[in-house]
């Protein structure tokens, strides 16, 4: 019986968790900047993760403006990457902020919003800020058009001046 309380005991300690206490980040961002050659406007976060207790390879989950997405761990021990896409349309330019959580805060929080309870009490782990600025959607008028008025405006005024000449 003792031996069984002594497995479960290790068990327990050996798939237990342990969080990132005081975690210190190193962000870069990407987002699309230009929508004429792409279809939607992306969103990247990249970072370098430590903790002070000197955990490493935390699973991580992305909250953004309500929606849900794994982070990935990269080759490296403590870098992550996280990314979604939205519409052109409703990538409004501004400041998106994206709250990581770790497995416990991931799970509090997806009992909140099943329970329909308020999201906002529950902490992230750390949060980063993404600035996008909009895509651009090219210029108004096409390089084309602009070329062949411009060269019916030469066009005009050269036979404007040789009617002159002549007359």
């Amino acid at each position: 019986m003792i031996k069984i309380g002594f497995l479960v005991v290790l068990l327990f300690c050996l798939c237990r968790g342990e969080s990132c206490l005081n975690p210190v980040i190193a962000p870069s961002t990407y987002t699309t900047s230009d929508a004429v050659i792409s279809s939607e406007s992306v969103f990247i976060v990249e970072l370098s993760l430590t903790c002070a207790n000197g955990v490493q390879s935390v699973a991580l989950y992305a909250d953004v403006n309500g929606r849900q997405f794994p982070v990935t761990r990269g080759q490296d021990v403590g870098k992550y990457q996280v990314s979604w896409s939205l519409p052109h349309k409703q990538a409004s330019s501004g400041t998106y902020q994206v709250k990581f959580f770790d497995e416990e805060s991931y799970s509090a929080l997806r009992k909140a919003q099943r329970n329909n309870e308020d999201v906002d009490i529950i902490k992230p782990l750390f949060s980063v800020n993404v600035d996008h600025r909009g895509a651009w959607n090219g210029p108004w008028v096409s390089t084309e058009v602009l070329a062949a008025a411009i060269g019916i405006l030469v066009y005009y005024f050269a036979f404007s001046a040789k009617s002159t000449i002549q007359a």
